[in-house]
């Protein structure tokens, strides 16, 4: 699974890691497996700095406290994510992965809707779907914010 090792996939495309982590989530039949999945995620992400824990790095709308660092360098961003709560950060963890090693205009162009797409809908609630919109607009504003 090359969401484990991001670093053997950083010439993938965004619409080739969203298709790589939609079959994954695809491959389980069972929601609480998907569901483990994002879980799983959330514990194997990268440790988070601490002073990173900023509150202009919080990202608003979502049930846990979820933080997002942009880290825009030789023309692409990395995000840097964490959050208090395992799904959260599983969910923001798989969307650094997509998003990040991009430039700001791929980022922003890319209109695919990843709570559909990843059939959040049958594993997160009302409000942590939510959550996980807020965290992909805050993922666009700051690629918007960059290419200016």
């Amino acid at each position: 699974m090359c969401v484990h090792i991001v670093a053997q996939c950083m010439n993938m495309t965004i619409d080739e890691k969203i298709d790589e982590v939609k079959e994954i989530m695809e491959s389980f039949f069972d929601p609480l497996d998907r569901y483990r999945y994002l879980i799983d995620q959330g514990e194997l992400a990268k440790s988070f700095k601490e002073e990173y824990r900023l509150p202009e790095f919080k990202v608003s709308g979502c049930v846990s406290q979820v933080w997002l660092v942009p880290e825009y360098k030789d023309g692409t961003i990395t995000y840097h994510s964490d959050s208090d709560a395992l799904i959260t950060k599983g969910v923001v963890s798989v969307f650094s992965y997509i998003y990040g090693g991009h430039t700001p205009g791929e980022i922003i162009a890319n209109e695919r809707n990843l709570t559909e797409e990843l059939n959040f809908g049958n594993i997160l609630s009302v409000n942590r779907r939510n959550g996980a919109y807020s965290m992909l607009l805050k993922i666009k504003e700051y690629a918007k914010a960059c290419k200016q």
